[in-house]
């Protein structure tokens, strides 16, 4: 299986996001949904090399830029836009700060490698570095994925990240993920892993659903379609939570105990809805 290497330096202009797809080289592969017509299981990406910042890209949320989450221990919140000014307070990982708008624009505050953002209630100031302004976020569909400490499989390894386990993405280099990674560090895991983007739960978290029961022998997968990468076998009988019908193959909801709800899909000629879809 092909994967994109690197993200434009622009919104994502696709509705969905799933690891280990089947690509054409320069293209994303489009699918037919249910409910929301034309999707892709990629980000669209160009071929570029090196660091590309994601700010302002991820999921659903990606045409609203004006959420920061604090990517670091704290956060430091200041009156004017230098290290020097009053110190207001202090913000923690994984905290949301509201960007400030900028008067007669679409567009939002920012002076000297810090960004303007309203708290509570007056003007204040947060540095780049400890923030992002993106919402992609993505989740680990397979165990025992490697973080390294630099964009190469021959770096050293940091860690070794579980299944079910989400992570901001912070950047991409190459054919990496920059991951956020303990609350503070960042580390590099490989595009190519098995993950779908979260994006998932905020576009189906309310919508319309129906009960699937299958009714042979299959196997779940990451996408729709037998190229996409394996979930795990399922044997006939079993229920999941239907919520989109995806190129002849039903998109699932599976409880799991590490990470709440996960994302799969199922192939159609092996299961059956209660309201026929």
């Amino acid at each position: 299986m092909k994967t994109w290497k690197g993200l434009a330096g622009v919104l994502l202009c696709c509705a969905l996001l799933l690891g280990s797809a089947a690509l054409a080289d320069g293209y994303p592969q489009g699918h037919t949904s249910r409910h929301f017509g034309q999707v892709y299981f990629s980000t669209c990406t160009g071929n570029d090399d090196g660091y590309v910042n994601t700010d302002g890209v991820g999921g659903i949320t990606a045409a609203d830029p004006y959420f920061l989450t604090v990517i670091s221990k704290s956060a430091s919140i200041w009156a004017e836009p230098r290290t020097n000014s009053k110190k207001l307070a202090s913000a923690s990982f994984g905290d949301t700060l509201m960007l400030r708008a900028a008067e007669g624009s679409s567009g939002y505050v920012e002076q000297g490698g810090f960004y303007g953002i309203d708290y509570k209630g007056q003007s204040a100031w947060v540095n780049k570095s400890y923030v992002v302004r993106n919402t992609l976020e993505i989740v680990l569909m397979e165990s025992n994925v490697p973080a390294y400490i630099a964009p190469d499989t021959n770096a050293k390894k940091v860690g070794s990240l579980a299944k079910h386990t989400r992570y901001r993405v912070v950047g991409i280099y190459d054919d990496f993920y920059i991951i956020n990674l303990r609350g503070a560090a960042v580390a590099f895991i490989p595009m190519s892993v098995r993950h779908y983007d979260t994006f998932f739960e905020s576009n189906y978290h309310t919508g319309a659903s129906t009960t699937l029961t299958t009714i042979a022998a299959t196997t779940m997968r990451t996408g729709p379609g037998d190229d996409y990468a394996a979930v795990k076998d399922v044997k006939a009988g079993a229920q999941f939570s239907c919520m989109d019908v995806i190129d002849g193959w039903y998109m699932v909801t599976e409880q799991t105990k590490a990470d709440g709800l996960v994302y799969a899909f199922i192939p159609s000629w092996a299961a059956q809805t209660k309201d026929g879809w």
